[in-house]
């Protein structure tokens, strides 16, 4: 049984403040913090027998096994059981060639064993010239270091594909019920709705399914409705790094646009590429004419820093990046002098690392409002081919359809300019052939002089004869299917241009600025759609503020008069928005206003909202607030509150003003079915755990938005990151104090969907310090090894002969072992009798540690 660090805390804790009075005689200086244990201070009296001399090592500790935490160069690795073994006189870990080859991705030197060594044994210097081992025994933490000439080369996020879990078979279901009531003018309606999110994971297979269930009355009239919303099965491709979804899905929309089906999709899943390869950066090349230290910043934050060795270098791993700003590079030498160069850098949605690629692949049914179906498949497929280029291709087919799509990305220092293509052909039933095309144009580019950034600026130009699929889906060109003639689609406004822009300012410390626009006309129409929005916000002390104008112009067709100037409505809003925490704590309540007033309709509004959390944990949630509008008609106030428990979410919350009153409630959660029973908590997401605490009722999940384990041990946490280091944190406060969690944290990295078991390992008994004397009245050694009756080692002997340990029976015994050359052994039995644990404080024993050999020939 491995060794826990909690379980060891007292007993070394006693060690240490022994020890170190009895060996501060041996300092190597006055200035130095190291101390040694010395035996010979002790010669004369039982503890010349200790064997001390053993803890002069940091990373000392005792052969056997131990779950520790492995650390690669301070890099999280992997949580494993190891065993250490006596190398030549020192105790080193156990790793097999498995693991330093292909979980740590080293480049392994092969080690010769006719001496008749382990190679699994092995001291890492030699297997790796350079690496160093170091144990860190009350953390549990072994800490490997290996120069970086031997490691092959991996992102620095990089999650081993070992560590990936599926999980276990489970069937969960996802609730969210809400119900209100409102009165209005004397007049009372009831409203409800039930949201059902459910599944089960079979091994690599996830299975889903959403429904929602509607309820609405009102004086003379009352309505139900149940929608099942989507049913499909998922499963993951690790091999393909890939996503396979048979049912009822969405397509990518990243390049045609967005549409649902039925059938099946594989596309690639970016969620199991490392975070720092995810997202568009370019790969930053040079060379270092000595081993040299490489700094790349961005607009003048630093993003990476690494020393590298003599000769050419490549960083493909660059993340935190913004998608506008040259990368700064400096490469300080040895001999002190500085090479700096720039990288440009800039991006689009679109863009590709270099070296990247991605692709979906569709077939099924594709559907509309209109209930047209028709059997279609899509292919889509990017490819980053440099720092400066990226692909784009695409093609969509049906029976009457198709749609082929060419582009891609140019990253210049003037800027990131995207573009794509789309030509269509639609064979229409008794209308003919139509064909056209679209052409799409972005740019991105931040202009460091300025600090002004354009995050996008598009332009989109469609043909008359273009038709994109979901179009063509809602055009059953023949006439009787419409029973309005004014339905038809040749009726409806055709987009022909289309321009945005989004633009960002930055001002220092006098705040930013923000504008966005949008404008576009039409084939039939000679009017225009326009609408801008420019917002400035800043910040004084605690006081955040804002201000925003915006305008539209929207126009709309006018049926029974088609072919005539269309109908255009223009509206116009300014609002003012302030917000300040009323104190300094975390947990401060907030205090926001806003002013808004729309100059269309001549009316105005102002609303003032109080928010903030209650509780230590935080876990209640509530506002207020009070406002008044010209349009509505007078004040208007609110009130809601919403807390977190073990089991889920509930919420409240009231309105009224003007003749009218609403109010609310509501319950979120989920409950989880597993091989050992049924598990309730909060509303869960795709991936989840299943925590398992054996009698570590109370326990708070850190994180776990209010999860607690229940009396049966269970406990769910509601969100896990797919294919990243997850860690699952309890924490044991309100726990019983009757139960010892040996372990407060565990690592998992989950398959996307996947529901993980996670075990703690807990130790249930009364807690005792026994007072361990030997048959002639002597102390048991200082630093002798104590081990359970499995055999498990628990701690070491402190000061005077004291022992802790947490006994799970009434009657029980822990053998006692020193120096082996001495012959040092013994057997501490105990009876706790009538002694009582008051509080749970730990019970004092008096006990005999007897002779081994002697308390085995009588238990006979």
């Amino acid at each position: 049984m491995p060794l826990r660090a909690e379980r060891m805390r007292i007993s070394q804790l006693a060690v240490a403040l022994g020890a170190a009075v009895l060996s501060a005689g041996n300092v190597a200086s006055a200035n130095d913090s190291v101390y040694e244990f010395d035996d010979r201070l002790l010669m004369g009296s039982t503890l010349s027998i200790s064997n001390l001399k053993r803890f002069n090592s940091d990373d000392q500790v005792d052969a056997g096994r131990y779950l520790v935490d492995v650390y690669l160069n301070d890099n999280y690795v992997d949580r494993l059981e190891v065993e250490f073994k006596d190398v030549n006189g020192r105790i080193q870990p156990c790793l097999s060639e498995t693991f330093i080859r292909d979980t740590l991705g080293t480049r392994l030197v092969a080690v010769d064993t006719a001496d008749g060594g382990e190679p699994n044994c092995a001291e890492l210097k030699v297997r790796l010239p350079g690496a160093t081992t170091a144990l860190d025994v009350g953390r549990l933490r072994l800490d490997l270091s290996v120069p970086q000439a031997l490691l092959i080369s991996k992102p620095r996020d990089h999650v081993s594909r070992e560590m990936w879990d599926a999980g276990k078979t489970m069937v969960f279901a996802n609730y969210d019920v809400n119900a209100s009531r409102s009165t209005s003018r004397g007049m009372e309606s009831h409203y409800a709705s039930a949201a059902v999110n459910a599944g089960a994971n079979v091994g690599m297979w996830r299975l889903r399914h959403q429904s929602n269930l509607t309820y609405s009355s009102r004086p003379g009239q009352q309505s139900s409705n149940w929608n099942s919303i989507r049913t499909y099965a998922q499963r993951s491709l690790p091999g393909i790094s890939s996503d396979m979804t048979i049912g009822n899905s969405y397509t990518d929309g990243n390049l045609f646009g967005n549409l649902s089906y039925r059938g099946i999709k594989i596309a690639t899943d970016e969620r199991m590429i490392p975070d720092s390869q995810r997202r568009y950066a370019p790969v930053v090349r040079g060379t270092a004419t000595s081993k040299s230290r490489v700094i790349i910043s961005q607009n003048g934050r630093k993003l990476r820093e690494e020393v590298l060795p003599p000769g050419p270098f490549a960083i493909d791993d660059i993340s935190g990046a913004a998608y506008g700003g040259d990368l700064d590079v400096e490469v300080l030498a040895a001999d002190g002098s500085v090479e700096r160069f720039n990288v440009p850098f800039s991006a689009v949605p679109e863009s590709v690392r270099p070296g990247y690629s991605k692709y979906s692949a569709t077939l099924g049914e594709a559907g509309t409002i209109n209930q047209s179906k028709q059997v279609f498949a899509e292919l889509t497929y990017q490819r980053g081919l440099s720092n400066r280029l990226t692909l784009n291709t695409g093609a969509r087919i049906a029976e009457n359809y198709i749609g082929l799509l060419a582009g891609g990305v140019v990253a210049t220092p003037y800027g990131a300019f995207g573009g794509n293509s789309v030509f269509s052909r639609l064979q229409e039933d008794g209308a003919g052939t139509k064909t056209g095309y679209r052409l799409e144009l972005n740019y991105s580019k931040t202009f460091q002089a300025t600090d002004t950034t354009f995050t996008l600026a598009g332009y989109r130009y469609s043909s008359s004869g273009f038709r994109d699929f979901s179009e063509a889906l809602g055009q059953p060109w023949e006439q009787e299917a419409f029973e309005d003639e004014f339905e038809r689609p040749d009726r409806q406004r055709n987009q022909r241009n289309q321009f945005t822009v989004v633009m960002n300012q930055r001002l220092g410390d006098y705040g930013s600025l923000y504008l966005t626009g949008s404008a576009a006309d039409y084939f039939n129409d000679s009017q225009r759609d326009v609408q801008f929005q420019f917002g400035y916000s800043n910040a004084w002390r605690r006081l955040s503020y804002s201000l925003s104008l915006s305008q539209q112009r929207t126009c709309s067709v006018d049926r029974w008069n088609f072919g005539s100037t269309s109908q255009c409505q223009l509206g116009r809003s300014l609002g003012l928005t302030l917000s300040m925490p009323l104190g300094a704590a975390a947990s401060a309540p907030v205090f926001s206003a806003m002013a808004a007033r729309d100059r269309r309709a001549g009316a105005s509004s102002y609303q003032s909202v109080l928010s903030g959390t209650l509780g230590e944990r935080q876990t209640t949630n509530y506002s207020v607030s009070a406002g008044h509008g010209s349009s509505s008609g007078g004040s208007q106030w609110s009130g809601n509150l919403q807390t977190q428990t073990a089991l889920g979410s509930i919420s409240a919350g009231a309105s009224g003003g003007s003749g009218m009153q609403q109010f609310t409630g509501g319950i979120r959660g989920a409950v989880v079915l597993h091989g050992e029973g049924m598990t309730a908590g909060p509303y869960v997401g795709d991936s989840f755990a299943l925590v398992k605490a054996e009698g570590a009722q109370g326990s708070h999940v850190r994180g776990g938005q209010g999860a607690r384990v229940n009396r049966d041990g269970f406990a769910l946490v509601p969100s896990l990151s797919p294919y990243r280091i997850n860690r699952i944190g309890l924490d044991p406060q309100d726990m019983t104090a009757e139960v010892e969690l040996l372990e407060t944290e565990r690592t998992v990295v989950p398959f996307a969907g996947a529901a993980l078991r996670v075990d703690f390992e807990t130790l249930t008994g009364t807690p005792l310090i026994i007072r361990a004397r030997r048959a002639d009245g002597t102390v048991v050694p200082l630093g002798a090894t104590v081990a359970n009756e499995v055999g498990a080692t628990i701690g070491m002997v402190g000061q005077a002969g004291l022992i802790y340990a947490r006994s799970p029976n009434r009657t029980g015994q822990l053998s006692v072992r020193w120096a082996e050359a001495l012959g040092g052994s013994c057997v501490v039995p105990y009876d706790l009798g009538a002694h009582a644990s008051p509080n749970a404080a730990p019970v004092i024993v008096e006990a005999i540690c007897q002779d081994m050999q002697n308390y085995q020939a009588d238990a006979q």
